[in-house]
């Protein structure tokens, strides 16, 4: 709960800041707030419970290896979604986080 009021403190600046510049005004609709709910309901509940849930039932050795792989699932997700075009940056981070994950698993 204290990282969705701070999210949406911050976020809500930002978005004023931004009508104050005379950014692209917001033209809301019914969609608009649907995807607003959308994003308040599951990203930032949802998915927190299910995370919690999944570190609970595997151990957070575990979990912690998986919290590593959420860039590489936002890159994915962004060209599947939005079709955003994947960049030799984005191998490379891919590339980045396994060698951690081998690394950390050598270790323990």
């Amino acid at each position: 709960a204290a990282q969705v009021a701070f999210g949406a403190l911050w976020s809500g600046a930002f978005a004023l800041g931004e009508q104050w510049l005379g950014a692209i005004p917001v033209r809301w609709s019914w969609w608009l707030g649907a995807a607003l709910l959308y994003v308040a309901i599951f990203p930032a509940v949802i998915a927190f419970r299910c995370w919690g849930e999944g570190v609970r039932l595997a151990g957070p050795a575990i979990g912690a290896f998986f919290v590593n792989l959420t860039p590489l699932f936002t890159a994915l997700l962004s060209s599947a979604f939005l079709g955003e075009a994947p960049h030799a940056y984005h191998a490379a981070a891919f590339a980045l986080i396994v060698a951690g994950i081998v690394v950390s698993a050598r270790r323990g």
